[in-house]
């Protein structure tokens, strides 16, 4: 029971870092300016 727990735990994680990724592509695509995206992706950096 404990690796099927630790099994979903990790899938989980996975998930939510992957979700986390597409959110951040989406929104440097829809910065309006280069100097945004240095923002955004400075951002994504410091959490």
């Amino acid at each position: 029971m404990t690796r099927l727990r630790s099994a979903l735990a990790t899938a989980r994680s996975t998930r939510a870092r992957r979700r986390d990724e597409r959110e951040l592509q989406r929104a440097l695509a829809a910065a309006p300016t280069q100097e945004s995206r240095h923002e955004i992706a400075a951002m994504a950096t410091r959490s």
